[in-house]
């Protein structure tokens, strides 16, 4: 039975302003590229067999850093962050104040809202677990990604749905270790 071994990238400034954004492609900021170099550095004491990555910059560049091993980094599209649609690049404010109707909606209906162009949290945990299926359970998985893929994994384990979807605080650079298989993990680390 291997490890899935999740790391979040690090800070952007969309990050520190707290922007949506899922497809926008912002670098890591200095802060950032700290968090990564901790997160690494966290990772030492951790083995990995294979390492993936979201091919968006932010994880690219994290992934890149923790990759002590220097193994070939797999850049899977299924753990892009979510499409956050037309609120893409919004504060919250800004959002309540451009889509009154649309913020309403978010609320009320959060599984199944599309952001209007974008994607709903449902459709993000269908191919999160779509991307779960195809590890190989065997080996150690280093998974470098965004907070609401890490969200999915982490639900995905602990209630096989969306119920613990907002219950984790991780944070960027936060690296977190589950144990087990496609059926049954736990959570060994978390930090």
């Amino acid at each position: 039975m291997g490890k899935i071994i999740l790391v979040r990238h690090g800070q952007t400034e969309m990050n520190a302003r707290r922007l949506y954004f899922g497809k926008l492609n912002p670098p890591l900021n200095e802060l950032g590229l700290e968090q990564a170099q901790q997160a690494r550095e966290k990772l030492l004491e951790i083995p990995y067999d294979v390492i993936y990555s979201s091919p968006l910059e932010r994880t690219k560049q994290t992934a890149e850093i923790c990759n002590y091993l220097d193994k070939e980094i797999i850049f899977d599209k299924r753990i892009e962050e979510i499409d956050f649609g037309i609120f893409e690049g919004l504060t919250y404010q800004e959002i309540l104040q451009k889509y009154p109707d649309e913020a309403n909606e978010m609320k009320s209906n959060w599984e199944d809202f599309n952001y209007v162009t974008g994607e709903s949290p449902k459709e993000l945990f269908n191919r999160v677990v779509d991307f779960l299926k195809d590890l190989d359970y065997e080996k150690d998985n280093l998974i470098i990604a965004h907070w609401g893929i890490l969200g999915c994994i982490l639900s995905y384990f602990m209630t096989g749905d969306l119920k613990t979807y907002w219950k984790f605080g991780i944070k960027n650079g936060s690296v977190v270790v589950l144990e087990g298989n496609f059926d049954f993990a736990y959570l060994a680390k978390f930090d």
